[in-house]
């Protein structure tokens, strides 16, 4: 079953998982294709099932300046809110890399969604832990510094999606300099200036031709942001 190794729904029984797939489709969409529209009316659940990259969400203002809310890679889920709501689409979902999706019906969704209580459960934590970070986002937009907020982002992507080598942990993701601004709703130029200022005193590496973002040293960026 192309959905048992997605997170959210591995609680639910076989049959009711099953129920998920009724009318659904396998989708292999090109780097840089755009899956859901903010505003637009929901029509599906979206499941990544493979692929090395990754879904990025997020809203575009009417002059191009844009703010990324979350990262969903394989074994996750996004598209639920506006199916379970319902209404408008919350954000925009761009595919960066491969991926290999399943598209999940709304009805289909939403008839196992009534009738598994494991899967509401999953969706509880699930929607409550995005809630918490989108609250923190908030905060933090209100009350820190720049710097700061960009620390505790790249703290929560090395936790999230960190792999071990010799230079320290380097963030799963491309994120090109732009990308890391987008993390903010910043400018390019001023996260750009935050880096070099790390990149100096041996915090990071930031290889800006393949786009990869090392950390050397994290305890650093942990203290900068619990200094606050």
């Amino acid at each position: 079953m192309p959905l048992s190794g997605i997170v959210p729904f591995q609680g639910m029984s076989s049959e009711h998982r099953a129920l998920l797939e009724v009318g659904g489709t396998v989708l292999e969409p090109r780097d840089g294709s755009i899956v859901l529209h903010h505003g637009e009316a929901p029509d599906a659940v979206y499941a990544v099932i493979g692929g090395d990259g990754h879904v990025r969400l997020g809203v575009v203002d009417k002059n191009s300046k844009a703010l990324m809310v979350e990262v969903i890679r394989a074994g996750e889920i996004f598209g639920e809110i506006g199916v379970i709501d319902p209404g408008p689409r919350t954000a925009s979902g761009i595919v960066e890399g491969r991926v290999k999706l399943y598209k999940i019906r709304a009805a289909s969704f939403q008839k196992a969604l009534s009738e598994s209580a494991p899967l509401g459960e999953a969706l509880c934590r699930m929607i409550a832990g995005r809630l918490r970070r989108t609250f923190g986002l908030l905060q933090d937009a209100t009350f820190e510094t720049l710097e700061v907020r960009l620390a505790r982002q790249v703290l929560y992507l090395a936790d999230r999606e960190g792999r071990p080598t010799p230079e320290g942990v380097r963030l799963g993701s491309r994120l090109r300099q732009g990308d890391l601004a987008d993390l903010l709703g910043a400018t390019t130029r001023s996260i750009i200036t935050i880096l070099n200022n790390w990149r100096a005193d041996g915090v990071v590496v930031y290889d800006t031709d393949q786009a990869r973002l090392t950390v050397r040293n994290i305890q650093a960026l942990r203290s900068l942001v619990q200094a606050q």
